[in-house]
């Protein structure tokens, strides 16, 4: 092949991670309980179906504003000062987008240059990693510990900043550990940032989730000019497939995103902006049982796989998941999640999809409804049990 037919090597180095293996082990399968989807499977709200279905049946689609529609942005940034305690120029500082997944490439490709490296502790959202080697950095992967309820370890932190380092990337709430962050973590990491001149990107797309309070690190003290906030409609309204987010913020930095976002995108859908924009006049009682009922499965996941015999977790706080150690198979996450599609009927997604940190593991999620949990998590049990019997898994079972 001529050099002129080459790709990108940017776009050729983007890895292929485990979850492949497990969708083309579940193609053609009907009979599966579902313990690994991220799509909650609840409708929209009535009040932002009603309003998404008057915009349609007025016939008109438009390009809308390129950043976002004004009065969007404006409610954006006033959630963000009641809920964040953060002030947002929504002209200057805030961009729509689709999803927070384009957010989060925009940022990485404005600011890296080529080699830059961004700290990723882990194990991580599973794209994380794709989008500083998309933008030709490199991703540089810090462990947590599951020992220490997977809050990052300010020396181990250190210890992995070099003159390259650009930023630091982690969702808080966490996908896929089910933990938050609580302010004195997050002041750990905000002082680091600070000392080493990094930007941080957060994502908080679990925030609503939470039954309480949460603080922003983009709130702390000297953080706000180095702090990008990304967060949207998909998770807390029932929306993944209108793909509507935003990212907020410095100016300085905000202004150039804008511009790549013009030329990949041009402007965010106008429908997915008409629904997000009815969510902020959306009825509580509309989404807020929904949420209720999320925590409650996510409750009795947690009791159940914990009770399985060699089994142990980090009890979740906010989300849909938690990330249960189940080395005790005797098996690789990889090994296991595709065994227990095989011969448990139950789809898991391995450890290892979010970094190397999670060997040994699996995410286990409750979007598709109390049903599918208790089916899938009696079926793990038993699978487990099964292999403890064959000896798969050594006497580890049995403890």
């Amino acid at each position: 092949m001529t050099d002129q037919l080459q790709l990108n090597p940017d776009v050729e180095s983007i890895p292929y991670a485990d979850r492949k293996k497990i969708l083309d082990a579940t193609r053609g399968r009907t009979d599966l309980a579902d313990l690994s989807s991220g799509n909650p499977d609840v409708p929209m709200p009535p009040y932002v179906q009603a309003r998404l279905k008057e915009a349609v049946e007025s016939g008109y689609a438009p390009y809308t504003d390129y950043y976002g529609i004004p009065q969007l942005r404006s409610r954006i940034a006033q959630y963000l000062q009641e809920t964040c305690a953060i002030a947002v120029d929504p002209d200057s500082e805030l961009l729509v987008t689709h999803g927070v997944q384009q957010a989060l490439y925009l940022v990485l490709r404005t600011i890296l240059r080529r080699g830059d490296q961004v700290l990723i502790p882990s194990p991580h959202y599973a794209n994380y990693d794709l989008d500083p080697v998309a933008s030709g950095g490199r991703p540089v992967l810090v462990p947590l510990d599951e020992e220490d309820g997977f809050t990052p370890d300010p020396h181990r932190l250190d210890q992995a900043i070099t003159p390259r380092t650009r930023a630091i990337l982690f969702s808080n709430p966490n996908n896929p550990l089910g933990v938050t962050w609580t302010r004195p973590t997050l002041e750990v990491v905000a002082d680091l940032a600070r000392r080493h001149d990094l930007y941080v990107l957060v994502d908080e797309v679990y925030r609503d989730f939470h039954p309480q309070r949460l603080t922003s690190i983009a709130a702390l003290p000297g953080m706000r000019e180095r702090t990008f906030v990304f967060n949207g409609f998909s998770k807390s309204y029932f929306m993944m497939g209108l793909r509507t987010g935003y990212v907020a913020g410095p100016a300085s930095i905000i202004d150039h995103v804008k511009q790549l976002s013009y030329v990949v995108a041009l402007c965010p859908s106008y429908l997915g902006q008409i629904a997000a924009l009815a969510t902020f006049d959306c009825p509580r009682s509309q989404v807020e049982p929904v949420y209720a009922e999320f925590h409650s499965c996510l409750e009795l996941l947690y009791d159940s796989v914990t009770r399985l015999p060699g089994v142990s977790c980090v009890r979740p706080d906010c989300g849909l998941y938690l990330f249960p150690n189940v080395s005790c198979s005797g098996m690789t996450s990889l090994e296991l999640s595709l065994d227990l599609i095989r011969e448990a009927g139950v789809i898991t997604l391995p450890g290892t999809e979010f970094g190397s940190a999670g060997a040994g593991h699996l995410r286990l999620s409750v979007c598709a409804g109390r049903e599918q949990v208790e089916l899938g998590v009696r079926r793990l049990g038993e699978r487990l049990v099964e292999l403890s019997k064959n000896g798969s898994g050594g006497n580890t079972l049995d403890r």
